[in-house]
């Protein structure tokens, strides 16, 4: 059979049904658990006279050498059964069930369709996420033992000391972690099989031409090829004192300056969300390694100690850490202080001196 237009997959499901003519189609509902449902594979291809066929295993086979391929069919479905044909959509007579998901998933085929669009009130407001509030002590983190709060303390709040946790766990997941000890000691296997194997390959190119092997030659290749990735394991490997001294030294920096940008700068005040703590963290060391400099002043701090023992930056998914929202956020924070400088409602000066207050507040 041919047709004018493009068939739809209504107009295939009646020529389908048509052409089986199936008596046990009469009274019998479909069910994926009961019934063994098939897909139909059906093509459409346009002849040269400007007609579309229709080639489907269940239909006499067209030549389609002369035609050409417009498209196919994949919401059809038989029941092996009793032959009948179902054309499977959002508003399809299948069955209609809500999964997991709260997604609607045709009982018949087995697709899941979006959730309904409904405007009664009473069905919506499940979907609205109620509000939550932390009821918990704001001095919980701040008080001794017999409830009284400690003095001196600069962190006096949840928020704050949740923070202060996140950026220790942080620091020490990538300096100080069994991860990073790993990862260091795998990347000197694989620096060292390298140059081994451009010894090898040294060793090679000599046979091949008989050339006697330079002893020192082979040496140097294996040096040089060590050396390009240097291994950081030995400025890692320090007792449990100096790497809390490190820890806490870094946690009061960073703390500084997430209160610069989301206090100081307009986009931090205007667009808080756009600064999550952890991606923050992460972003602030890396920039801590060159440090960020305007008008000759440092406003974030050079770090030669970052520098030198912080991961390679495209090594961060082995520690958990999503790149692009890491980039994002770098680019984030650089933006934020470059426009507050420009708009001149700070100094580099100003937003230097304003870190430093803050981070002699922090008691750790």
């Amino acid at each position: 059979m041919t047709f004018r237009r493009i068939p739809t997959a209504g107009d295939v499901e009646t020529l389908l049904t048509r052409k089986i003519r199936s008596h046990l189609v009469d009274g019998h509902t479909c069910n994926v658990n009961t019934c063994t449902i098939l897909n139909i594979n059906v093509r459409i291809y346009k002849g040269k006279d400007g007609s579309y066929h229709v080639q489907t295993k269940y239909l006499p086979q067209i030549d389609v050498t002369d035609k050409q391929y417009v498209n196919d069919i994949f919401s059809l479905y038989i029941c092996s059964r009793t032959g009948k044909i179902h054309n499977c959509s959002e508003t399809c007579d299948g069955e209609k069930i809500s999964n997991d998901d709260n997604c609607m998933v045709c009982t018949i085929s087995g697709i899941q369709y979006q959730s309904e669009s409904v405007r009664s009130w009473k069905i919506k407001s499940r979907c609205t996420a109620p509000v939550v509030a932390n009821k918990q002590d704001p001095y919980m983190f701040s008080r001794n033992s017999d409830g009284s709060v400690k003095l001196g303390v600069g962190a006096h709040n949840i928020t704050l000391a949740k923070c202060v946790q996140n950026c220790r766990a942080c620091i020490r997941s990538l300096l100080f972690s069994q991860r990073r000890l790993a990862n260091e000691i795998s990347k000197q296997k694989d620096c060292l099989e390298k140059a081994q194997k451009l010894v090898n390959k040294y060793k090679r190119h000599c046979e091949k031409h008989k050339i006697p092997i330079n002893y020192m030659h082979a040496v140097t290749i294996l040096v040089n090829a060590v050396k390009r990735r240097p291994g950081k394991t030995s400025l890692l490997q320090k007792t449990e004192d100096d790497i809390n001294a490190i820890i806490d030294q870094y946690t009061r920096a960073i703390i500084s300056y997430w209160r610069l940008i989301i206090n100081k700068t307009h986009l931090g005040v205007e667009m808080r969300t756009t600064f999550h703590f952890k991606p923050f963290v992460i972003s602030c060391l890396y920039l801590l390694k060159n440090g960020v400099k305007m008008n000759g002043v440092y406003i974030l701090e050079k770090s030669r100690f970052l520098d030198a023992a912080l991961p390679e930056a495209n090594t961060l998914d082995a520690y958990d850490v999503n790149k692009p929202t890491f980039t994002q956020t770098k680019n984030n924070i650089l933006m934020a202080i470059r426009e507050t400088i420009e708009s001149k409602k700070q100094t580099p000066t100003s937003m230097r001196e304003y870190c430093l207050a803050e981070a002699k507040k922090i008691t750790l």
